[in-house]
This record gives C-alpha cells, structure tokens and sequence, in this order.
C-alpha cells in the first residue's frame, strides 16, 4: 500500500517543531558515487542500448622465417560488440494539498514540504543507485538464513546485512535472477524494522513466508537493477570464492569463450583472511603485468580501509593521507588512492571485498540525467478525484566497463 506524506505524518516539519531545521539521519555520502561521476567517462545516450565493438585479439600472423620460407598464414582481428543496455530507476513522492498549503511559506513552516520531500527522495535513490553500482545487475539486496513456511513468526534473518532498510518493500526468490518460483516466498512485504548488525529483519504482517537460502529483492527490482562492481570485476569461474561466478556473460561477450573479458580475481576458496600488504601488493602486481591498464583506485569497506591503515602504521610509514575531490579523504597505497564506501558488498559467508580499478576504463552512460518527470508541464500531477500530488524521479543510466581485464578484486577477508 502506498505511503504518503500528509499533516499528521508532516508534523515534525510544521512550526511546533523548535529546531531550527530539519534534520536528516541518513547517511549520505556515496563515495563510488562521486568518483564515478568524477573519474569515469560520462556518456550522453540515446536509443535503447549502447553497443561498441571492442578488439578482444589481436592477429598472431607474424613470426621469423628463413630466406625463402613461406609467409606467416594472414589472421583477422577479433572483434565483438560490447552491447550495454540501459536500466531505469525511479521514486515516487505523493503529497496532500493541506500539507503543501499549510508549508507554503515559513510563517507555516520551517522547511516546505514539498522541497523536503523532494531533496530527501532524490538523495535516497541516489544512495540507492550507490548500491546498485557494487552489485551484479540481479538485485539481490540479502540471502535468508532461516525459514518461515508459516504465518506465526515475522522475523527474517539474513546474511549481506545492511542493505534492507524499514519501510523498504521486499520480495524473496529461490534464484538470483528472481525467475525460480515457489509456493513459500515473499512478494511485497513490509519491513517494519532491521536490527543493528542489519541481519535481523522484522516484518510488518504476519504474512511473510521464505526459504532458507531464498535471495531478497527490492520489491520488483530483481534482475532491474544496473551493472556493478561485483559483475563487472569477475572472471565468471564457479570455484571463486563462497558465491562462485556473478557474472558469466558480460556486456554480451562470455568469459568463457573470451578469457580475456575476465578480471583478475585474488581468492581464498571461500576460507577468510586476514588483508596484508603482501596480498594487496600482489594484487596490483598481478593485474597489472596481465592487462594494459593502471590501477588508480582502491576500494573496500571500513573495516578493511581501517586494517589498511594499521598496515601503514604498524610498518612505521606514516603516509599523508589523500584529499580527493568531493571532499573524501584517502590512504595513499604506494601512490594510489585507497578509500572506503559503506556499500561495499559482503558475500553470504560475512567475508569482504576489496576493488582494485582502473577509472579509465569505466563509463557512465546516460540516457537521461537525475530529473523529477515533467513531461505534461507540471512536476506535481493531481490525482483524479483526490486531494493528492504525486511527483516522479527517475534516473535512465547503465555502469559500463571496456576492459575488465584491468579490474581486480580481492575475497575471503575476514571482517
């Protein structure tokens, strides 16, 4: 059922409020966000899919001969078309017309409503899309890790936590890819609220039914969401770690028949380890002698940013740290910028990750830009026969990447 804004739900922001303004406790800072934006290729696009033909192998038509010998046989160059397609991503805002009338200037209101409500949506989709930037393209948000086949309980827990928030509306599947069905699972239940470590989700009715091992989704998200890291730095191989291959096609192109669309993945066969100089050097080294690209980004979470720090420290290297731009500060790896986003994934055994890229070869492709829908003149439409105004925003886009071979990713590093 939707959600709406009205003057019992607005109180806090009307004039009874004493503080001086509204205050936000979301977090808000979307580090990969900002350096994609910054650092990767922003594309203008148009149509329904963006495809560009990629040279994956050279010619091997060359070689020494003796005085008189034959040629070396001619070959072709190997080329096929990278076909990124576009994903779309919106938010709904629904505001009474006593609500906007009574915030409409600040003898009613500390902050209007409608502004409010629309600064909040647009910073809530863009942490939302954040997320979306590390994962795999399928949605997955959390993977149970009990079974409820009846209607006594309404509790769920869950692995990957902190990805499901209050209020959120989920939907549960036997697969990744939100297509294998069955008669015990999810589809729009509320969450009324998560626990602090995030793996403890309480359910609004008693409704809710789910596997064990079921994977959650967004409600009507799964298989929706854009491409991210955890695709896109991937060799495809079963055997990597404790969830295996994300992606085994990229972009059109297989990694099983093309090695060279895989990226270079340093793991432990799903047993957790600790991060150490020598695993993350390692790392940048191996990536670097397979491919042509440059690591000049690394990413992980807090806690692996913190052991990071420790490493420097405990070695008596006492590196200045880095102020990027958007104002986020950095570890100085060797020269590289080291920094940490709270949506960094989490596999279903707990264990972190850490993203060595190469900015150069990542784009962003824009069909269209952040933007609330305006398409009959107005940014609020009345609803027919209610006191109501809904509003849309919406954001058309694909994270896309032409050399994954230049990316790495490091598993199995205990939290």
């Amino acid at each position: 059922m939707a959600v709406l804004q009205n003057i019992s739900g607005f109180d806090a922001a009307l004039k009874e409020m004493y503080l001086p303004r509204l205050q936000s406790t979301v977090n808000k800072g979307r580090i990969l966000s900002e350096h994609l934006r910054r650092e990767a290729g922003l594309t203008d696009a148009t149509g329904r899919q963006a495809i560009v033909p990629v040279n994956l192998r050279g010619s091997e038509a060359m070689g020494a001969r003796g005085d008189g010998e034959a040629l070396p046989a001619p070959q072709a160059q190997v080329f096929e078309p990278v076909k990124i397609g576009y994903k779309y991503n919106y938010a709904t805002v629904r505001l009474t017309h006593p609500v906007i009338v009574s915030s409409k200037n600040d003898k009613g209101s500390f902050v209007r409503a409608v502004s409010a409500e629309f600064d909040g949506i647009r910073r809530d989709l863009q942490n939302d899309v954040n997320r979306q930037w590390f994962g795999d393209g399928t949605g997955v948000i959390g993977r149970a890790s009990n079974a409820n086949t009846s209607s006594d309980g309404v509790d769920l827990t869950v692995d990957l936590g902190h990805k499901i928030k209050p209020n959120m509306f989920i939907d549960s599947n036997a697969s990744k890819a939100g297509t294998t069905s069955h008669a015990d699972q999810m589809s729009g239940e509320q969450v009324a609220s998560v626990d602090a470590d995030g793996v403890t989700i309480t359910l609004v009715t008693d409704g809710g039914q789910w596997r064990d091992d079921d994977y959650i989704f967004r409600k009507g998200s799964a298989g929706n969401e854009m491409m991210g890291l955890l695709g896109i730095v991937d060799n495809g191989q079963a055997s990597q770690g404790a969830d295996g291959a994300y992606v085994e096609t990229l972009f059109n192109i297989s990694r099983n028949t093309y090695t060279e669309w895989r990226s270079r993945v340093n793991h432990n066969s799903g047993t957790a380890r600790a991060i150490s100089e020598t695993i993350l050097d390692d790392a940048i080294l191996d990536c670097q002698e397979a491919s042509e690209g440059e690591t000049d980004l690394i990413i992980s979470s807090a806690r692996q940013y913190r052991k990071a720090s420790h490493i420097l420290t405990g070695d008596r290297r006492y590196t200045p740290s880095m102020r990027l731009r958007g104002g986020f500060t950095a570890l100085d790896w060797g020269g590289i910028p080291f920094v940490w986003d709270r949506d960094c994934p989490i596999d279903s055994g707990g264990d972190h990750m850490l993203f060595g890229l190469d900015m150069d070869d990542l784009m962003l492709l824009e069909l269209q830009d952040w933007d609330f829908d305006d398409t009959d003149g107005s940014v609020l439409h009345r609803r027919a026969d209610y006191a109501y105004y809904d509003a849309t925003l919406f954001y058309y886009g694909q994270l896309g990447c032409l050399a994954p071979d230049d990316q790495f990713v490091i598993r199995d590093l205990s939290a």
